[in-house]
């Protein structure tokens, strides 16, 4: 009889990979890792203090967006700049004390972006998902940052969409733009799908609602200011030039200009809505919305003047979804893997535009019978 040691252990491996239990437990080992990390006495960090503080001010009638060096950070960037909504919404982690909220809000952006993974991908296909964006999701949370959830509500409101549940696709989108604007535009799927009209205007009454959320804790005067405030901050954070890891910041090191960002957010708007609207066909097709959805994540990152280390979770989770819905090849597998492996904007970008070739390149429905016939 032969031993095989080396057998066994790549056999073990693979059910391991393929594991539901192993993969969370990592994720929950992440959460628990950066709640005593970020936790701890010696911890300098602001980012979770500044969430839970701004549902205190929203409470108790204070500028949302002012700075507040005693309460959550000296430093210039130690502001709050979500919307008066997503203050309300973080009132959970405000009530509950200190660690237990911080584990809360790590566990929520783990298990939130495992199980949507799993909806949009099925078990298998998310199982390797789940494991190439470990590296990411640590950074992302270590950070203490919204943007693991931002993309676990991006797909699942594609996911309901996909499931004619409207209602709970404009609520998933729209708790993420709460956080975030740029969410919002994952509305452009309501296009690919009956009764298109009804799901604006569910998206739109959810909007009203979403706004005025912060009633519960607040007066309607004092909510119109803060409103006014946060488009301040809105405006001053459009006008940085400096900050991010957006294409638009690359571009300016490398021509060594000072264009605006928003010339180049169009012609990325551009690029990103074409398939959408020349290949109509399309939006029958469940992988050419999936790709779609893909492109969104990507851009999403690329596009955005405030994009940071910890955003860059949103976009390699498209790459990572384009990947795993693709043929596999040597190309693909090396654009997935440099961003994966945390090589950020130019990665990101080839990857990209990989996507797009794909969209415009992919057989639509009743296009590969005519091929064959042809043949």
């Amino acid at each position: 009889m032969t031993i095989d040691p080396q057998g066994r252990l790549a056999a073990r491996l693979r059910r391991i990979a393929s594991s539901r239990a192993w993969v969370y437990a990592f994720y929950v080992g992440v959460a628990l890792y950066v709640t005593v990390r970020r936790g701890a006495p010696e911890s300098t960090h602001t980012t979770f203090k500044i969430y839970r503080q701004s549902f205190w001010h929203l409470f108790h009638n204070t500028n949302l967006y002012a700075h507040y060096p005693a309460e959550q950070g000296a430093a210039a960037v130690d502001l709050f700049k979500y919307s008066p909504t997503a203050a309300a919404l973080f009132a959970p982690f405000a009530v509950l004390p200190a660690w237990p909220a911080m584990l809360l809000w790590s566990l929520v952006n783990a298990f939130g972006l495992c199980f949507a993974l799993e909806r949009l991908l099925g078990a298998e296909r998310a199982r390797v998902a789940q494991w190439l964006l470990l590296p990411e999701a640590l950074a992302t949370m270590q950070a203490m940052q919204s943007n693991a959830i931002i993309t676990a509500l991006i797909i699942a409101g594609f996911v309901a969409m996909e499931g004619r549940e409207q209602l709970r696709a404009a609520a998933a989108i729209l708790t993420a733009a709460a956080l975030k604007i740029y969410p919002a535009a994952a509305l452009m799927f309501g296009v690919c799908h009956p009764r298109r009209l009804r799901f604006f205007a569910i998206s739109a009454l959810t909007g009203l609602l979403g706004v005025l959320l912060p009633l519960l804790f607040t007066t309607p005067a004092m909510l119109v200011q803060q409103y006014r405030w946060w488009f301040a901050t809105e405006a001053r954070d459009a006008a940085d030039l400096q900050f991010g890891s957006s294409i638009m910041q690359a571009v300016r090191g490398w021509l060594h200009v000072s264009w605006p960002n928003w010339p180049m957010q169009i012609i990325g708007t551009v690029v990103l809505l074409a398939p959408l609207l020349v290949r109509r066909e399309g939006w029958r097709d469940a992988e050419f919305r999936i790709r779609l959805l893909a492109s969104l994540l990507a851009y999403a990152v690329l596009f955005n003047h405030q994009a940071e280390r910890g955003s860059f979770i949103i976009g390699v989770t498209g790459v990572v979804i384009w990947y795993v819905v693709s043929p596999r090849g040597a190309v693909r597998r090396w654009l997935m893997l440099l961003p994966v492996l945390g090589l950020q904007t130019v990665p990101l970008l080839a990857a990209w535009l990989a996507m797009q070739h794909d969209l415009w390149r992919a057989p639509l429905p009743g296009e590969a019978g005519l091929a064959r016939a042809a043949r």
